[in-house]
């Protein structure tokens, strides 16, 4: 022990830490927490007045003794010309400064989103008060509504409006709802976004009864108008053109930009009125086990169209059949997929298709981004077609989309 002490003392590194410590430990000491000036807010929501002010409704996180998560939470309000005005009056209100370290989650009302996003977002995208990349989304209620049910709802667990975002990302068109990746997309060519819609539901009275029964009379009348309302994630997706809200996607376009997305890893296949071998009159559900798409851009005299090469996996999750049926053996299992069944599938694959590509023609919306692809790979021809156009906006007039299925069934 004394010959490291001696070791010590000869070392010059050892008395300039020595001095550091002495110096910065009493201010270290008496340094007042983050707590105490800052508001830790996780959830950011902005709606409109009725006099055409901001208002902005902030998530906090208050940290406490207490072992209930919604305890933790507290929710406040500012109003103002601009989000620095509604953000400075929370901070006078409640005489802290509103920190978005922490902040995951922007929530936009429907209403707001038909005005220009980029005025809104503008003061998110510059400060450098926001340190993370928070995720966009929208509500067809207040977004203070939406925030209220967030709180309840972490009656019942610890719940996030970005987990339900990211598994609406892993399982549909949806990818990347970002502050970061709007702006890319929105100064694109096509200019297209999508942003999930969450909406509020009222919870059943006997749900209240029997959280009544579990708390103590007083916490139970305290919460009890927080505690009716629950998110309620119906899958709905905004399109958003050029930094507004056009309008909701429909469910034949979600399922051919979800099955032409490399990245998405469910879809859902629902045939009617099947009849083979098997069974009669059934109603048949699949689902993707794995997928991969390979899009492929040619010209046919000229004219642009695009094939996709579609290698997908299926498994069956739910029969319905108006009459028993029953396997006779182990290959007719594993060959379940007849082809009556992927007759139909490909059947309604097309139609959907026919639909979505109609939409896209009818209101010139690049929504799968065709013009980049295009005149990235086949740049000369391209050209050379948007040179025959008397509007050069307009073309996908013209424009073909095909897919080829090459569709299995395993167990």
């Amino acid at each position: 022990m004394g010959s490291i002490i001696k070791k010590l003392s000869r070392n010059k590194i050892f008395y300039c830490m020595l001095f550091l410590i002495i110096l910065m430990f009493p201010s270290t000491i008496y340094m007042q927490s983050d707590n105490n000036t800052r508001l830790i807010v996780s959830t950011i929501g902005i709606d409109k007045t009725e006099s055409g002010e901001v208002e902005v409704t902030a998530l906090a996180i208050i940290p406490n003794m207490s072992t209930d998560t919604n305890a933790n939470l507290e929710i406040f309000s500012g109003k103002g010309k601009t989000i620095s005005d509604a953000l400075n009056s929370i901070s006078a209100n409640t005489g802290k400064h509103v920190g978005l370290a922490h902040c995951d989650s922007i929530i936009l009302s429907l209403d707001i989103t038909k005005d220009n996003i980029m005025e809104i977002l503008d003061y998110f995208i510059r400060t450098s008060n926001l340190t993370t990349n928070a995720t966009i989304l929208t509500t067809d209620k207040k977004s203070k509504e939406l925030i209220e049910a967030t709180k309840s709802s972490n009656n019942l667990l610890d719940l996030s409006l970005r987990d339900i975002v990211s598994f609406q990302e892993e399982n549909s068109l949806l990818q990347n709802t970002t502050i970061e990746n709007f702006y890319r997309k929105t100064f694109t060519k096509s200019g297209t976004f999508f942003l999930p819609i969450l909406s509020i539901e009222e919870a059943s009275s006997s749900n209240e009864s029997s959280s009544g029964n579990s708390q103590s009379s007083s916490s139970s009348s305290s919460s009890e108008n927080q505690s009716q309302k629950k998110i309620k994630n119906d899958q709905k997706i905004a399109l958003i053109q050029e930094g507004k809200f056009v309008r909701e996607i429909s469910e034949d376009e979600k399922f051919i930009y979800n099955l032409l997305a490399q990245h998405s890893n469910y879809l859902s296949i629902e045939i009617e009125n099947i009849n083979d071998q098997y069974v009669t009159n059934s109603l048949e559900v699949y689902q993707q086990v794995d997928k991969f798409s390979l899009p492929l851009y040619k010209f046919n005299s000229g004219k642009p169209y695009v094939q996709y090469e579609i290698w997908l996996n299926t498994m069956v999750n739910e029969i319905k059949s108006s009459d028993n049926f029953a396997f006779a053996s182990i290959d007719s299992l594993q060959n379940f997929l007849s082809n009556t069944a992927k007759d139909e599938i490909v059947t309604q694959i097309n139609q959907k298709l026919e639909n979505t590509v109609k939409i896209m023609q009818q209101e010139k919306n690049d929504i799968l981004g065709l013009y980049s692809k295009f005149n990235a790979f086949k740049h000369s021809e391209w050209q050379d077609y948007l040179s025959t156009l008397d509007d050069k906006e307009n073309y996908l007039e013209n424009m073909d989309i095909k897919i080829n299925l090459h569709i299995n069934y395993v167990i």
